[in-house]
């Protein structure tokens, strides 16, 4: 049986004994599945191309996204903007250089943004990792 949308599992409302066996199943399938997908423990897959990226346009919004990390590899300040046209001076997070001393940056991870992300270095071309779930 196919699930419910939201639309029709708000007009079923009343009383879940008083329905049909057929649709009781469907709504219990439904709310299963939607359960599943909420569940932090849910498994998450990526399609993101591994390796160094130079882009400042990191992700397009995608309503799909659960997660995501970025990390910075260069060894200078990577500034990140959650939404487009990221510069050194119109950011909202700042990643610390990659290599201070021997310590590598730590990564951001995220759950829940699914907006754009753009980033930008302290010179030149930025250089980080980044991966999506969904």
């Amino acid at each position: 049986m196919p699930a419910l949308t939201p639309q029709e599992l708000a007009t079923l409302g009343g009383c879940f004994d008083c329905m049909e066996p057929g649709l009781q199943q469907t709504m219990i399938i439904t709310l299963l599945q939607q359960i599943q997908a909420a569940s932090p423990g849910a498994p998450l897959t990526t399609t993101s191309l591994g390796g160094l990226r130079t882009a400042t346009a990191t992700s397009a919004v995608n309503p799909a996204r659960k997660k995501f990390t970025l990390q910075n590899q260069k060894n200078e300040e990577l500034f990140v903007k959650f939404g487009t046209g990221a510069t050194t001076s119109d950011y909202h997070i700042v990643l610390p250089a990659h290599n201070t001393g021997s310590k590598h940056s730590d990564a951001l991870m995220l759950d829940g943004y699914i907006g754009a992300i753009s980033v930008a270095a302290t010179a030149g071309s930025p250089s980080y990792t980044f991966a999506e779930f969904v």
